[in-house]
């Protein structure tokens, strides 16, 4: 009775993070979309800027200079991803609970991406972090999911 109860509250944590963090992903990029213009940098704070761009590619703007077929590819990716990862977390061990959350980060934020990829052939990307006039790649709040599950994983490893 005890496992049975657990594997419904590993259903759970799972659904809950990846439905929080798409509501989290596709609001915000609702929102960037309909109050900043494409290229236009809204100032937040001393190292963040708001700054809407679409990146054609993945991570980095890594194959955003290709002529289309990288959308099928980094699409296959992600499906690919979310598939071992759903499956890594069913096939996971009850105690692992922190491998189970790591993953539900990582399919949230494949979801979001992958979403916007179909919908527009690109990711809306936003959150430009910098010092003075050096900027880290613009990310946005999908990325930030897989990066958070990344982290959990490696952190739970060692």
């Amino acid at each position: 009775m005890k496992n049975r109860h657990f594997k419904k509250s590993k259903k759970w944590i799972c659904v809950t993070i990846i439905i929080f963090m798409l509501i989290l992903d596709i609001s915000s990029k609702y929102w960037i979309t309909k109050y900043i213009q494409l290229y236009e940098t809204k100032k937040i704070f001393s190292i963040l800027n708001l700054f809407h761009i679409h990146n054609y590619g993945a991570a980095f703007s890594l194959l955003s200079q290709q002529r289309g077929w990288e959308i099928w590819f980094l699409s296959i990716v992600s499906i690919l991803t979310i598939l071992i990862a759903t499956r890594i977390i069913i096939k996971s061990n009850n105690k692992e609970i922190k491998k189970i959350i790591a993953y539900s980060f990582i399919i949230a934020g494949a979801i979001g991406n992958l979403i916007n990829r179909i919908i527009y052939g690109f990711v809306i990307d936003f959150i430009d972090l910098h010092i003075h006039n050096w900027h880290f790649a613009t990310f946005n709040i999908a990325d930030c999911s897989i990066f958070l599950g990344i982290i959990i994983l490696v952190r739970t490893n060692y």
